[in-house]
């Protein structure tokens, strides 16, 4: 059941309208002897759907959860609507809109990107949760290109549909895009947490909440659709998730070329909205905190961004001492620092940030680049389908002594849903 969509929510308030009714035609009717019990389990109805309500409503505002196996902690895989599939070291992204080709062609014909609903399975680490991917205008047009992309964390507590429903993300990289502030890219939003905090880190004899956006959400869009992939990539989080891009991009440095927190912190924390994340085990703890990783590890990249708005004081106070220590400890890091007037920690003011940081990153992310070369012999056609009508496609002559390049796989349609878009 699609608990983010209007018919759920009228299906609950007209529950709620017909458990009121019952309520008040029924309350001097009860025979005496049941009257008091009656009236009392009919008040904690009426009350527990309030809360049913109220909860819908805040479900559907920030996308906690897109269906009852969601909430529930049963979350549904390939297998559930595809049959069961053999392993295999990447999967696909799995695609909920069988025509998302064609929508995208109409949407492209507007100079609009398409956010779409998906779902990203972990082979490694045998998660399987739900997420969005913008696609650009420039990739539904003829073309062999492929795109870099920035992955999107959020805070805690809010889902992958924030980010557009709050942040308005979709029209912001429209805007960033044709304007040419940043390059063609993709978006990439997976579901980060089922229940708990999870902080984006691989917790101890827990959920591997690191591993599955940094790798297997990740090689799931590389494998499905046309995206660089080497330090082609950027990580962006505002609050909680400016602590998982940051976390996270220092411990892929190849992949991410850059990373963004907005009001972020680079402490590793651990509260009753986490759980038992670390299990007493040091070494975890200092590994997911990237100021000690910043101290203790040296890094040189990724490039890193910090923005607070000043008043949002303990933001401020994090990104001072971990700019601090990049001066100190990792010289060689690139490194902003944006401490914008006035402004707490609220999502008007991570709207305004966004474009700017998105802005800064696209120094650091190459622009949309051909498909690798294919030596004479070798058959197949680039990634993104055959050549256009009239074009032939001929094996690429290399210089005497040139090293040989590695052909690409060929690429496979991706994997569809058998759902509809209500699903999410």
């Amino acid at each position: 059941m699609a608990l983010q969509s209007m018919g759920f929510l009228i299906f609950l308030c007209t529950a709620a309208a017909a458990l009121l009714a019952g309520v008040a035609l029924l309350w001097n009717r009860w025979p005496r002897r049941l009257s008091a019990p009656m009236r009392l389990l009919s008040l904690l109805l009426v009350m527990v759907m309030g809360a049913v309500v109220a909860a819908d409503v805040v479900n559907r505002q920030l996308g906690f959860y897109s269906s009852l196996s969601d909430l529930f902690g049963a979350t549904s895989t390939s297998e559930d609507v595809a049959g069961p599939k053999a392993p295999h070291p990447a999967a696909r992204v799995e695609i909920v809109w069988p025509d998302y080709m064609t929508r995208g062609r109409v949407a492209a014909a507007k100079g609009q990107g398409l956010l779409m609903p998906v779902r990203y399975p972990g082979p490694r680490t045998r998660m399987d949760r739900s997420g969005y991917v913008y696609l650009p205008a420039d990739y539904f047009r003829p073309s062999a290109l492929r795109y870099p992309a920035v992955e999107l964390f959020y805070g805690y507590p809010a889902g992958p549909l924030t980010w557009n429903k709050e942040m308005h993300l979709a029209h912001l990289l429209d805007a960033e895009i044709a304007a040419r502030r940043i390059p063609p890219l993709v978006a990439v939003i997976p579901q980060l947490y089922e229940h708990n905090d999870g902080e984006c880190v691989d917790a101890a004899r827990g959920q591997a909440n690191e591993s599955y956006p940094a790798v297997d959400v990740v090689d799931d869009v590389v494998n499905t659709f046309r995206v660089l992939n080497s330090r082609s990539w950027a990580a962006l989080g505002y609050s909680t998730g400016g602590f998982c891009a940051v976390n996270i991009g220092f411990h892929s440095p190849l992949r991410f070329a850059a990373v963004a927190s907005l009001s972020g912190y680079f402490t590793a924390v651990q509260d009753r909205w986490t759980g038992d994340l670390y299990r007493g085990s040091r070494s975890r703890r200092n590994r997911n905190s990237p100021l000690w990783w910043v101290e203790h590890a040296h890094p040189a990249g990724p490039a890193l961004y910090l923005f607070a708005a000043e008043g949002d004081r303990p933001a401020v106070q994090q990104d001072v001492q971990m700019a601090a220590a990049t001066r100190a400890h990792a010289p060689g890091l690139p490194m902003e620092t944006v401490v914008t007037p006035g402004g707490g920690h609220n999502f008007e003011v991570w709207r305004a940030a966004l474009a700017p940081a998105l802005d800064w990153m696209a120094a650091y992310l190459p622009g949309p680049l051909a498909a690798p070369l294919v030596l004479p012999g070798q058959q197949g056609t680039a990634p993104g389908g055959p050549a256009p009508p009239g074009q032939r496609t001929r094996p690429t002559k290399l210089p005497p002594g040139a090293p040989p390049t590695e052909a690409p796989p060929t690429e496979a349609p991706p994997r569809l849903l058998a759902r509809g878009p209500s699903q999410h």
